[in-house]
C-alpha cells in the first residue's frame, strides 16, 4: 500500500515503486519500473517484445522541504519487433529521454519562481540559472490561461506601466473582477492603445477603467464604440492632490526637514477622517498659515463628499454643483482642475453605474514593478509579459 502511495505523491502514473529507497548524501534515491503494458511496432503496429539491456537512469524527480533531493532510478526501456528489423527505446511522459531531470521536476522548479528570482532559486537548487529560465518559461507556455477556455470579461482595467521610465511602455488589461492580466500591449499612444484592443482575445465588453490620458475615451470608442468608459476615481482625486504638492512646494521648505515634509503632506493629501487628534490640530494650524493651502484643500473634501453620494443622480447633482461653484470660485488650480472635470463629467459619473476602480490595476503594477526589479529589467519583452501573466494573475 505505501508504494502505491508513494507514487501517487511523486507523480508517476505510468510507474509502481519496486523497492524501498536508498539513503545518498542529499537525499533519497527511490527505484521504480513501469507498469506492465504492450508496445507496437512504429512501423508495422505488432506488438513488439522486450530487448534485455541491463541499464538503468537516475534522475533527479523532486525537493522536499528538508531541503533534500529525491531521485529516481528508471530502468531503460529496449523493444525490438524482428520482421521489421527495428530496436527502440521507450519514452515515457514522465521521463524525457536525454537529460538527468524529470519533467516533474523542472516543473516544481518553475513553480517556485513564482515570487522569486531565477537566481535566488538556481543558488537554492544548484541548477544554473539560465537553465531554471528556460525551465520557467517553458512551463508559462504551457500554464498560462487560453482565452478559449474562459468566459469573457464585462469589465476592464487598463493602465500603462513602465519597461524602462521615459523610454518603454506597455498597456496592460486587466479584469476588474478577478484581478487576471489577460493581455500587455507595448506602447501608450493612440495607435498603440488601439492595437492591442484590436488584438484583445475576448469580444468587446460593456465597460472599461482608464486614467485621465488625453482622448482615452474616443481612442477607446473607435474601436468599441458601445463600451462604456469609466474614469478611476484615484485618478480624480490625485488631480487636488497633485495640485496641493505643486503648491505645498512653492511654499518652499523653510528648514524643514525632509521627515517633516513627508509628514505634512500625508496629512494634507489624508482624508481627515483617518487622522489622530493631534494630526487634525497641526493641519489646522498650517491651513490657517497658509490661505492658498486651505482653499484646495478645502475643493478636495467638498469633491470627496461627491464620491459618497450612492446613487447616480444624486451624484450627478452633487457633481454639478460643484462645479458650477469652483468654476468660479477658490484658488486658480482648482478652477483649472473644474474644467478637467467637465470634461470628463459623463465619464466620471459612469463610476456611480458601476463602482469600479482601477485599484487592483494599481496594485498589479507595484507588483510589475518587483517582478521588473528581480528580473533585473528582463529585456527580452517576450519573456517579460508571459512573466506578467504568470504572476499577476487571479487565484485558480
Amino acid at each position: 500500500m505505501y508504494k502505491q502511495f508513494t507514487t501517487d505523491i511523486l507523480h508517476l502514473p505510468t510507474f509502481v515503486l519496486n523497492d524501498e529507497g536508498e539513503r545518498v548524501e542529499n537525499g533519497w534515491i527511490l527505484g521504480v519500473e513501469p507498469k506492465p503494458q504492450s508496445h507496437l511496432c512504429p512501423l508495422c503496429f505488432q506488438e513488439s517484445i522486450n530487448h534485455a539491456r541491463n541499464k538503468e537512469r537516475t534522475l533527479r524527480h523532486a525537493w522536499i522541504s528538508t531541503q533534500e533531493t529525491i531521485y529516481i532510478r528508471v530502468p531503460v526501456h529496449r523493444q525490438r519487433w524482428e520482421d521489421c528489423g527495428i530496436t527502440w527505446t521507450v519514452e515515457w511522459p514522465e521521463i524525457p529521454l536525454r537529460g538527468n531531470v524529470t519533467k516533474h521536476f523542472k516543473q516544481m522548479i518553475a513553480r517556485k519562481c513564482i515570487g522569486q528570482s531565477f537566481e535566488a532559486v538556481a543558488r537554492e537548487m544548484t541548477v544554473p540559472p539560465s537553465t531554471v529560465a528556460s525551465w520557467f518559461y517553458t512551463y508559462a507556455e504551457e500554464t498560462v490561461a487560453r482565452p478559449a477556455d474562459y468566459e469573457a470579461p464585462t469589465a476592464l482595467c487598463m493602465d500603462e506601466f513602465a519597461h524602462k521610465r521615459g523610454h518603454s511602455y506597455s498597456v496592460a488589461l486587466q479584469d476588474a473582477h478577478t484581478g487576471h492580466v489577460w493581455q500587455t500591449h507595448p506602447g501608450k499612444s493612440r495607435e498603440r492603445i488601439q492595437e492591442g484592443l484590436r488584438r484583445y482575445p475576448f469580444q468587446a465588453l460593456e465597460v472599461i477603467v482608464t486614467d485621465l490620458a488625453p482622448g482615452m475615451a474616443q481612442t477607446v470608442h473607435e474601436i468599441w464604440p458601445e463600451t462604456t468608459v469609466v474614469v478611476d476615481k484615484f485618478h480624480v482625486i490625485q488631480l487636488f492632490t497633485q495640485a496641493l504638492d505643486r503648491a505645498k512646494k512653492m511654499e518652499g521648505t523653510n528648514g524643514t526637514s525632509h521627515k517633516n515634509i513627508r509628514h505634512q503632506r500625508r496629512l494634507l493629501m489624508s482624508h481627515p477622517k483617518y487622522l489622530k487628534k493631534e494630526e487634525k490640530a497641526n493641519l489646522r494650524l498650517w491651513l490657517e498659515e497658509n490661505p492658498e493651502w486651505k482653499k484646495q484643500w478645502v475643493a478636495l473634501q467638498k469633491f470627496r463628499d461627491v464620491y459618497r453620494a450612492k446613487r447616480f443622480k444624486k451624484a450627478k447633482e452633487a457633481l454639478e454643483n460643484w462645479c458650477n461653484h469652483y468654476l468660479f470660485e477658490g484658488a486658480s488650480a482648482t478652477k483649472s482642475i473644474t474644467k478637467t472635470i467637465l470634461k470628463w463629467k459623463q465619464e466620471i459619473l459612469n463610476h456611480f453605474m458601476f463602482k469600479l476602480t482601477n485599484a487592483r490595476l494599481e496594485g498589479t503594477n507595484n507588483l510589475i514593478k518587483t517582478l521588473k526589479r528581480r528580473s533585473y529589467g528582463c529585456p527580452n519583452r517576450y519573456h517579460f509579459d508571459l512573466r506578467i501573466r504568470m504572476e499577476c494573475r487571479a487565484p485558480a
